[in-house]
């Protein structure tokens, strides 16, 4: 059973100036102060574990709190990077739909270098929420150490890197997208085979030269699909009619997370050799029962020393190996592999991320530019040598 607490005089504490999200694990405050025995997820959760830095959080309760009467829903903190919104943000909002009657509306904890620049919740995020039932006028941003009237506490269904539960599954099937977006046009030039493209991210994290490859899947019939382009209902109807999904590695999978079941056979190009296991894992395996992933590329090192630099690495991979396997599996024809050429392409990508890296030069860029280049002599070597 997914859980609901409710709690009188509640405390809430925003996030810090520091941002909570993105900062790394100790740097997490925000959340609902809890009493002996309230549950863990008074707190953000990831990983069945509540993040949260106690002594940090204690130190932010000596200011007198601001009041809020009335019953409200709490969701949480909000983190402004569209997968992860998706991914940490909205998995509470399930409650809205049995509780919303009986609440003043939903709590929310924003950014607050964000909110003092007159914050919005983004577009994207007010399209998610509404699937839930929310509107702009529900929502209440907490920016300040608040003291709730009443406050209920719904645990989320849903965490980073752990799967679903069965019961926020059965929640998903009754929101029921294929009817609420029945009347929802699909994209110009659709076709149920689809790759969901980065190539606008390509100098951002993703793969050298994978354009190539989907030019020559465009060939093949394919419907390349840039998401970002596109309404999240959009986007959803594309996921739902699909019989063949490719993804690069990347947030837009985090949209399925909204998806009780995916028909399509589901491929994910993943963008690093022997990562961590993958967030992804956790979001299909309930959902998609054809799901595949194609984990060959090797991550460039980052051109840059700062924190989390390497998360948006430009990789590297034998982009023949990769489509003889989308032969072998049936996601495309063995016209693919004709005259498929690739490394030029995959050069001026690598070349492309290096520049855009140098203007202007990242922290300690001059210090990561020999390793830099390298590697990428070394990973062309041992591709030239197969």
């Amino acid at each position: 059973m997914i859980d609901v607490s409710t709690k009188k005089s509640a405390l809430v504490v925003p996030q810090t100036f520091a941002n909570d999200f993105g900062k790394g694990g100790l740097n997490f405050a925000h959340g609902v102060v809890r009493s002996e025995g309230d549950p863990v997820y008074f707190s953000h959760m990831r990983k069945g574990k509540p993040l949260l830095n106690a002594a940090l959080q204690a130190s932010l309760l000596d200011a007198e709190p601001a009041k809020l009467a009335g019953k409200w829903l709490y969701l949480g903190g909000v983190y402004n990077h569209f997968g992860h919104f998706v991914a940490e943000s909205i998995h509470r909002a399930w409650a809205w739909r049995q509780y919303g009657q009986d609440c003043c509306g939903v709590v929310m904890l924003p950014k607050l270098k964000r909110f003092q620049t007159r914050y919005r919740i983004p577009d994207y995020a007010k399209d998610l929420l509404g699937l839930f039932g929310l509107e702009e006028r529900h929502l209440h941003f907490v920016t300040e150490l608040t003291e709730v009237e009443e406050l209920l506490i719904p645990e989320p269904g849903s965490q980073l890197f752990l799967p679903p539960s069965e019961e926020y599954i059965r929640f998903l099937a009754n929101l029921d997208l294929p009817r609420h977006l029945a009347a929802q046009p699909l994209p110009e030039g659709f076709t149920p085979k689809v790759m969901v493209s980065r190539q606008h991210y390509r100098l951002y994290g993703a793969i050298a030269g994978l354009g190539v490859l989907e030019q020559r899947l465009a060939q093949e019939g394919y419907f390349i699909f840039c998401p970002e382009q596109y309404p999240v209902a959009t986007q959803l109807k594309v996921y739902l009619q699909a019989e063949r999904l490719i993804f690069e590695e990347g947030s837009a999978l985090h949209l399925l997370e909204l998806l009780a079941e995916i028909k399509a056979e589901v491929l994910v190009i993943e963008r690093r050799l022997n990562a961590k296991a993958s967030p992804f894992d956790s979001v299909l395996a309930m959902r998609a029962p054809h799901y595949r992933k194609y984990s060959q590329a090797v991550a460039l090192p980052p051109l840059s020393t700062a924190k989390f630099a390497g998360a948006n690495t430009l990789s590297v991979l034998d982009l023949t190996a990769l489509a003889e396997f989308l032969v072998q599996h049936g996601f495309a024809s063995p016209a693919l592999l004709q005259g498929f050429t690739w490394q030029p392409q995959a050069k001026n990508d690598v070349l492309d991320y290096l520049l855009v890296r140098s203007n202007p030069p990242a922290p300690g860029f001059d210090g990561c530019v020999l390793g830099y280049l390298q590697s990428v002599q070394e990973i062309f070597k041992n591709l030239a040598e197969k």
